[in-house]
């Protein structure tokens, strides 16, 4: 047993977050844990979120005696959205769960997914239901609105993810964290979960050759398909049955408006609008993660656009509907082209050789 100084880097960014994860994942045989700061700096949703889940993560797998921050105190930013709280280390006066934050922001969160579906079962209605309203509240409070493009974006958006968490994560949990700068017209939404992963999830599905991370973040984000509605499996019912739509279309809202990052197990993928707007990063996370990031001046013309992707997911499922094995080099590609019409027929004619 040692005593394990983790250096928590100036700026907590999407790219130091993922690098932490990967060292954390590292620790082993820690008696006590002392989390360095290298001071005030740069903070965004998702690091803190990330990195909150991670320190608490290997705090209990390695069952430490004593948890301690340092040079930490003029973290004030950091401080007010719960993060120190979120890993356990409780002198800060903000806890993960505080729902009063400003019409700016939205500190650490922490859902409950079986209370989401004991209040379903109470009020007689559909989890999804209740996760609607969930949605709604958490859009309202971080844009100060309850109409509007963005306030329908936004809980269009964080609707489907929560709801993706709760209906295959089989996470216990839900983190979310969120940020809206009104002068930089930027919006950033984290939500973080420690269920059984993408490739766990997708490998349900006979028909996806599943046998990386690499490959699950791919297949997560192709409409109509997921690891529960299949050709020959037994169809959902009721208004909220899961078409496999849900990261699709919140994935191409994102990158269209601004980019959208999803990270689970050894792999993290980024998609923004440019042509072949596809990269990968590695980490380490047991679950899955999501940041959203939105571009508040694009709205409109991104709200205008929302009807085409539902047509193009629609076209691809119809295209793929009789196909099975569908494999993750043609989910690469569509995903890369941003599901380019003009590459179906090609990917298709190819599959169906394969099939």
């Amino acid at each position: 047993m040692s005593d394990v100084i983790v250096k928590i880097p100036r700026t907590l960014t999407l790219p130091t977050a993922l690098k932490l994860s990967i060292d954390l994942a590292k620790i082993e045989g820690a008696r006590s844990i002392t989390a360095e700061f290298g001071g005030e700096g740069s903070v965004e949703p998702f690091a803190m979120l990330l990195i909150s889940s991670e320190l608490q993560r290997t705090a209990s797998r390695n069952s430490v005696e004593s948890f301690t921050c340092k040079n930490h105190e003029r973290m004030t930013y950091a401080a007010s959205m719960g993060f120190f709280n979120a890993f356990g280390y409780h002198d800060t006066p903000r806890k993960p769960g505080d729902k009063n934050g400003s019409s700016r922001h939205l500190p650490v969160n922490i859902l409950s997914c079986d209370e989401l579906r004991d209040e379903a079962y109470s009020e007689r209605t559909e989890v999804g239901d209740v996760v609607e309203s969930r949605a709604k509240h958490l859009a309202q409070m971080l844009c100060g609105s309850d109409s509007g493009d963005l306030f329908d974006t936004l809980s269009y958006s964080i609707r489907e993810i929560i709801r993706n968490v709760v209906e295959h994560s089989e996470s216990e949990q839900i983190g979310i964290c969120a940020q809206y700068w009104p002068t930089k017209s930027r919006v950033e939404v984290a939500i973080v979960d420690r269920g059984v992963g993408l490739r766990t999830t997708l490998q349900r599905n006979p028909h996806l050759d599943v046998n990386n991370d690499k490959s699950a973040v791919n297949y997560a984000l192709m409409p109509a398909v997921s690891g529960r509605a299949f050709k020959g499996s037994r169809r959902q019912r009721g208004p909220w049955a899961n078409s496999g739509f849900g990261l699709y279309m919140t994935s191409r809202i994102c990158r269209n408006g601004g980019n959208f990052f999803i990270a689970s197990g050894d792999t993290g993928m980024m998609l923004t609008k440019a042509k072949g707007g596809k990269s990968y990063s590695s980490c380490s996370y047991e679950g899955t993660a999501v940041r959203l990031v939105i571009r508040t001046d694009e709205i409109g013309a991104l709200a205008d656009s929302l009807k085409q992707y539902r047509e193009d997911g629609f076209a691809f499922q119809q295209k793929y509907r009789e196909i099975v094995n569908i494999n993750p080099s043609a989910a690469s590609l569509m995903l890369s082209e941003d599901f380019d019409i003009s590459l179906w027929d090609k990917v298709v004619a190819a599959l169906r050789r394969k099939a």
